[in-house]
């Protein structure tokens, strides 16, 4: 598992890089379609969302420090995005996140990684499994964010008609 966690960790420096890529005046901008509908703005505040009302909670319930999620519990995530909001802000917030999931996880006994846990929102899982998959969930947006950086001009010149926002 120290494996895991040490990727969990290193994919912030990982994600800083990325952003980088992406010129500061696109951040908060609407890639062309071809590179979907959210900037990177709006990608990181949706990997700070994910991880801060999904992702943590469900890793506390596994370990059984907080009920399950229901329906109401997880704030609106398009109504409640602060569009002015930079990304080096969601990035340090993602990192505070970031930071309480590794304090958390790094306490847990080995016999509790494998044990299925009921009732999370993807059904039936393994604490191996949640971390897992917000490892995964990182590393798909920022695939996004390097195709933002990489083919903007490519996929802007296939859509004439495209306005950002």
């Amino acid at each position: 598992m120290q494996e895991l966690l040490d990727r969990l960790e290193s994919t912030l420096d990982d994600l800083r890089w990325a952003i980088a890529q992406v010129p500061a005046d696109r951040e908060g901008r609407r890639p062309p379609p071809a590179l979907g509908d959210w900037s990177v703005r709006r990608i990181l505040y949706h990997l700070w969302f994910y991880e801060r009302y999904i992702a943590l909670p469900q890793m506390r319930y596994a370990l059984g420090l907080q009920g399950p999620l229901y329906p109401g519990d997880v704030p609106d995530e398009d109504q409640s995005w602060p569009r002015e909001i930079p990304a080096a802000t969601w990035l340090d917030r993602l990192a505070e996140v970031r930071r309480e999931t590794l304090a958390l996880v790094r306490s847990i006994p080995a016999e509790a990684w494998s044990r299925p846990v009921s009732g999370t929102i993807w059904g039936t899982r393994t604490l191996a499994w949640i971390v897992t998959k917000t490892l995964q969930h990182t590393y798909e947006h920022m695939t996004t964010i390097l195709q933002i950086a990489l083919f903007w001009e490519m996929a802007a010149a296939f859509e004439p008609r495209w306005e950002f926002e």
